[in-house]
C-alpha cells in the first residue's frame, strides 16, 4: 500500500493522521494478526476432518464482523492483494488458503 493511500484510508476510517513510519509497524501488525487468524482456522479445519481452511474455520467474531462491514463502506479503496501476497510468504499454509480465496 502506497503511503498516501495509507494516510487517506486511515484518515477516512478513524480520523487517525499517520506518517510514514507508521506504515511498516501497520504492516507488521496486519501481517502477524492475519497469520494469528490462519493458524487457528487451520486447527479449526483439522478438527474437524479437513485439510483446506474454509472461512467458516475462521474465528471471527462479532465486532471483527461489524468492523469489516464499516471498512466496506469506506470509499477509500484498500488494495489487499500486496498484504495477502506478503502474508503468503509466511508459510505454505497461507499460500495454500490464499490461492483458494483469491
Amino acid at each position: 500500500m502506497g503511503v498516501s493511500k495509507f494516510e487517506r484510508f486511515f484518515r477516512a476510517a478513524a480520523s487517525l493522521d499517520v506518517d510514514r513510519n507508521d506504515l511498516k509497524r501497520y504492516g507488521d501488525f496486519v501481517d502477524a494478526k492475519l497469520y494469528d487468524l490462519l493458524v487457528v482456522g487451520q486447527a479449526s479445519a483439522k478438527a474437524n476432518g479437513r485439510d483446506p481452511v474454509e472461512p467458516w474455520d475462521l474465528p471471527i467474531t462479532e465486532g471483527l464482523q461489524e468492523s469489516i462491514h464499516r471498512f466496506r463502506r469506506l470509499d477509500e479503496e484498500v488494495e489487499l492483494k500486496p498484504i495477502l501476497e506478503q502474508l503468503a510468504a509466511h508459510s505454505p499454509l497461507v499460500t495454500a488458503v490464499f490461492d483458494r480465496l483469491l
